[in-house]
């Protein structure tokens, strides 16, 4: 006996909520149905998924952490074959989970969303906002099927498709002296006080710079968020190096802000990518909102 795509989508919802009530209540049925559905599975297998724990949930046995991924490819291929079918007709419908790095979120994801309303009304975009790392991760497990970010990662487990190149630049306070000049050094900055947005990758990636000249920038206050730094600059507590170019100079403090080039040719530039499971096909929905980003960052500075 074999089990059915409603069981196993059964098995990843109680995997992904924890709880067999919550996930009961996302999949619209009953508890005692929804763990009937379990015990079944479970039988069908000969293997415990999950140990339960009265009143808190459950955990995934290590068979269970084994079999998660493949049931999740299998769930996306099933998606795809409807993909595919609705393809015949060129329609893109259903659901899709994406991520986003999240100081790019704010400058892409709402005119995405304004966009796939218009061109897909049938496709629903659910968005999750994170650094990195956390992306790769949840790429890798089959919780997304797209991210948005940067190529600073390695991994070849993942695949990049690049978008944007998007060179750093110097923020400092409209009033400091340095925003005169056409372009800045980083050996004019290192004896600045810095202000570093201090994500996951991002954080290597700016005190990297300085190192490839031999020097450390004098470091004066760490932030994970994109909006406390430039609110820090904007009053007059240091600089800071960033990519992602917001359509204001206005920080969310009230303070004015100056964005000033690095001089030509010292610094890399960062990448904007779509980030994708290597192994995963790309279904159809993946295909139709991976265009619009193309769209939307071909047609915007970020």
């Amino acid at each position: 006996m074999h089990p059915s795509l409603k069981q196993i989508r059964y098995f990843v919802t109680i995997a992904e909520s924890g709880k067999v009530a919550g996930a009961a209540k996302l999949l619209h049925i009953s508890q005692p149905a929804l763990s009937a559905a379990l015990s079944q599975l479970e039988e069908i297998w000969d293997t415990q998924l999950f140990i339960r724990h009265k009143a808190q949930g459950v955990t995934l046995t290590a068979d269970g952490k084994s079999l998660l991924r493949q049931c999740k490819q299998l769930l996306q291929q099933a998606d795809s074959l409807d993909d595919y079918a609705r393809g015949l007709n060129k329609q893109v419908a259903g659901k899709i989970h994406i991520g986003c790095f999240s100081t790019l979120g704010p400058l892409v994801i709402p005119r995405l969303l304004q966009l796939a309303r218009k061109e897909y009304p049938a496709l629903s975009i659910h968005v999750t906002e994170d650094n990195l790392a956390k992306l790769d991760a949840q790429l890798l497990s089959g919780h997304l099927e797209l991210a948005l970010s940067y190529g600073l990662d390695q991994d070849k487990r993942i695949h990049h498709e690049p978008l944007a190149d998007c060179p750093p630049y110097v923020l400092l306070p409209a009033a400091h002296p340095l925003t005169e000049l056409d372009s800045i050094s980083l050996k004019q900055l290192s004896q600045e006080p810095m202000i570093l947005l201090d994500l996951p990758h991002s954080g290597d990636y700016f005190l990297s710079l300085f190192n490839g000249i031999g020097c450390q920038p004098e470091i004066a206050y760490r932030s994970r968020s994109f909006e406390m730094v430039r609110c820090m600059v904007a009053s007059g507590l240091g600089f800071s190096l960033l990519n992602q170019r917001p359509q204001t100079n206005i920080s969310y403090n009230g303070g004015e802000l100056k964005m000033v080039p690095l001089e030509a040719g010292l610094c890399k530039s960062l990448q904007i990518v779509i980030s994708r499971a290597a192994d995963i096909q790309t279904s159809v929905r993946a295909e139709a909102v991976m265009e619009l980003l193309h769209q939307i960052v071909a047609n915007q500075k970020i």
